[in-house]
């Protein structure tokens, strides 16, 4: 699967949900997140567990750069009645990988246009500058890493 990408630190949560809201015409969802990544030698491999006890097992491999980019990824989705599973699954991936960072860092949108086989990365990167431009989101505001390198960052 591939889609183009936009990370960015939200300044006004409040004002951001309001204008996604008119832009998408639904209510906009704050969606808790806990992330662990693991040590891998290609791209990222990270489990994310969602508040109702889902979770998403995600490897991934993007560029660090500013702007839209694009990301090629791969989903193993757990529903909340497979929790054990996935909470086994991420247990043995920390044993045997290691445990590269575990992200709790503040409030930070993420902007996904799910790229169709059809689509270019070009078409795909024009659609996120657009609602980029209309959720006001500025350049200096964009995340260029991933979160667990964000987190190094701010040990150091």
């Amino acid at each position: 699967m591939r889609n183009v990408e936009i990370k960015a630190k939200i300044r006004d949560y409040e004002n951001i949900c309001k204008i996604a809201e008119e832009i998408s015409d639904g209510a906009s969802t704050l969606i808790k997140q806990d992330d662990t990544f693991y040590n891998v030698n290609e791209g990222r491999l990270k489990m994310r567990f969602y508040a109702d006890e889902a979770a998403t097992l995600v490897q991934y491999d993007r560029k660090d750069e500013g702007g839209p980019k694009l990301c090629d990824y791969e989903l193993l989705q757990f529903t909340p009645d497979e929790a054990g599973k996935a909470k086994l699954l991420d247990d043995m991936l920390k044993k045997c990988l290691g445990i590269r960072g575990r992200v709790d860092l503040g409030h930070f949108m993420e902007l996904e246009v799910v790229l169709r086989p059809e689509q270019t990365v070009e078409e795909g990167q024009h659609i996120a500058e657009e609602l980029k431009t209309k959720l006001g989101v500025e350049d200096r505001d964009l995340i260029e890493c991933a979160y667990v390198e964000l987190l190094a960052k701010k040990k150091h």
